[in-house]
């Protein structure tokens, strides 16, 4: 069954890495361009935090927070994509349609560095 719109109370963006062919064959982010684009705003979610935890890269320690982010199905959405929530980016690490194809279920981390 659908998620119904009345839990879906918040508004985030689908985002894609800028790169645009460099005429060698391969892909770069243009010249003082933005890292990130968007690809769809506006969307209809149920945002939901699951769990906190800690990674250290580099000899840093950052507090990561998985979410689960559930919003209409559309194609097209990569775990290379990330999503927009407020100030909050999200990389995404999994997308799945829901059990009826209508919703799209994405796992996504939060304050991992980049």
């Amino acid at each position: 069954m659908a998620l119904p719109a009345a839990r879906r109370r918040e508004r985030v963006s689908v985002q894609q890495k800028n790169l645009v062919d460099n005429g060698r064959g391969g892909r770069a982010r243009p010249v003082g361009g933005p890292e990130w684009i968007d690809w769809a705003t506006g969307i209809a979610a149920e945002v939901m935090p699951l769990r906190g935890d800690e990674a250290v890269e580099n000899a840093v320690l950052r507090s990561t927070q998985l979410y689960r982010v559930t919003m209409p199905a559309r194609a097209g959405v990569t775990a290379a994509m990330r999503i927009l929530w407020g100030e909050v980016a999200m990389d995404i690490k999994a997308a799945t349609l829901s059990t009826d194809r209508r919703d799209l279920v994405l796992m996504c981390e939060a304050g991992v560095p980049a």
